[in-house]
């Protein structure tokens, strides 16, 4: 796998592309109506394999609740041990990942997403419908943290 160094100095891979769900509803498509789009986040870890994971829905719709168009994709990036032990917080069963690096992470999940729907969706009426380009920045919006239960406390 590729390994990168991020501004920072993070070292990761990414490890794993997984298309999680991938739907067309037709009956909820109606040409030449408004379409709207929405796009959600969402993080998780390994920590035995120092894997983060990045999880990304998009949904294609008409302003009404079931959407025509919906793709939800993660990835996963192995993170290099040093750059691990620094997210980790001392004296906490905390791990917090910055801003920065999380939003870069999550914008080459949704490149890959891009690539997926256009790919499912090809020599189909829905091929016109791509996912554009996204601040994924302000969909972030802060630093990423993990708080661990330590077994045998109330949470």
């Amino acid at each position: 796998m590729t390994e990168n160094k991020q501004k920072d100095g993070v070292g990761f891979a990414l490890r794993k592309i997984s298309l999680d769900q991938f739907a067309v509803i037709k009956e909820a498509y109606k040409d030449g109506e408004k379409v709207s789009f929405d796009v959600s986040l969402d993080f998780g870890l390994n920590t035995d394999e120092k894997l983060f994971r990045v999880s990304s829905r998009i949904r294609f719709s008409h302003q009404q609740p079931q959407p025509f168009l919906l793709i939800e994709g993660s990835a996963e990036f192995s993170i290099e041990p040093e750059a691990w032990e620094r997210f980790a917080l001392e004296g906490e069963d905390a791990m917090v990942f910055p801003h920065g690096f999380v939003a870069h992470l999550a914008a080459l999940t949704v490149g890959s997403l891009r690539g997926m729907l256009y790919v499912k969706t090809q020599d189909t009426i829905f091929n016109r419908f791509l996912i554009p380009t996204i601040n994924v920045a302000e969909i972030v919006g802060e630093d990423v943290r993990f708080d661990f239960a330590v077994s045998g406390q109330d949470v």
